[in-house]
Order: structure tokens, then C-alpha cells, then sequence
């Protein structure tokens, strides 16, 4: 029966949801921590003559295994035996001028755990030096068509947790990532 306008409402007990703990891929990571730029690695190796490219791109060139490296300080904040999860969220983006000067970003490639499970990986601490991401680029020129293609931007976020957890520890960490490199013409 409808409540009349002007009425008191009854007051609804509600019950509590059950308490449920997070599990340590969906717990909240509090804030994120950002990786300086110059610790970010990116290597390719290009697809013709197996050269390798650090820190920056030729725009002729296809990369069938970029590796982006992140040496984060895991067993400082994790001590002990444990295993790592880790959850990327990271992608490059290239970005390309036109003949009047403006500038235009393009998607080239997302970065992905290396092995069978691209978004999902667990590491041991005991093997753990630093978390590597891959990536296959086309020819930056290619994807900038009749642009022509001056950096390569990577960017996103990086979800690392860790288990067992002892006591009072957080189980994520999550770490921002930016950096860009250079994409440069053969003469």
C-alpha cells in the first residue's frame, strides 16, 4: 500500500552486507607510485638483420619483440619467499607530425606479460630482477602513413601484488608509467 504524500516513512532495517576480504588481484593498492622515467628501459630488436634498438626506434624498421624493463625495488617492499602476480596495464602510443607541424598521437601496441597468459603472470621473488613487459611494433612509419612519426610514448599502470602476505602488509602496489623515446629517419 503506497505511503500518502506527507506521511512519515516506516523506518527499513537493513542488514549489513557479509564482510568479504579482497582478493589480492581486486584489493585496493591505495595510491600509486610513479617509476622515474629513466628507469624505464624499452629494448627492440628490429625483424630484419636482428639489430638492437635501445631507447629509441628507427621509423623504417618492424619489431617483432620490444621489451619494456622496469627494475622495481618488489623484494624491498615484499620481503621474503613470495610470488608476484603481476597485472599490466600499459600501452605505447606513437606520435606524428603533419606537414604543417600538428601533431597527432596514434596507438602502436599494448605491452603484455611475456608467456601463455598475456595479462596475467606470477613470478617467484627468488627469480625476480625486474618485471619486463613485450610488445611487436609495426614500422612507426607505416602506422603514421603520410605523417611523419617522431616519438613513441609509453604509458599506463602496472598492478603488482604478492603473496603470502604477513601481517599488516598491503597486497598491491600499483606503479605509473610514462616515459617516451625517440623515433628517428634513416638519411
Amino acid at each position: 500500500m503506497p505511503t500518502p504524500p506527507g506521511a512519515p516513512l516506516a523506518p527499513q532495517t537493513t542488514r549489513p552486507a557479509p564482510a568479504r576480504l579482497p582478493s589480492p588481484a581486486l584489493a585496493p593498492a591505495g595510491h600509486s607510485l610513479s617509476v622515474p622515467r629513466e628507469k624505464v628501459t624499452l629494448s627492440c630488436v628490429d625483424g630484419s638483420f636482428g639489430s638492437p634498438r635501445r631507447n629509441f626506434l628507427l621509423a623504417d624498421e618492424t619489431y617483432p619483440r620490444c621489451v619494456l624493463r622496469l627494475p622495481l625495488t618488489l623484494k624491498a617492499r615484499w620481503p621474503g619467499e613470495r610470488t608476484f602476480y603481476v597485472v599490466p596495464r600499459v600501452s605505447a602510443t606513437l606520435h606524428a607530425r603533419g606537414e604543417r607541424g600538428q601533431g597527432h598521437w596514434l596507438p602502436l601496441a599494448p605491452f603484455v606479460n611475456p608467456g601463455p597468459d598475456p595479462l596475467h603472470r606470477a613470478v617467484a621473488s627468488r627469480d625476480y630482477a625486474a618485471v619486463e613487459l613485450t610488445a611487436v611494433f609495426r614500422p612507426p612509419g607505416e602506422v603514421a602513413g603520410e605523417l611523419r612519426p617522431d616519438t613513441v610514448s609509453v604509458g599506463g599502470k602496472l598492478t603488482v601484488c604478492a603473496a603470502p602476505l604477513r601481517p599488516g602488509e598491503a597486497p598491491c602496489q600499483t606503479f605509473d608509467l610514462a616515459a617516451r623515446y625517440g623515433v628517428y629517419t634513416r638519411r
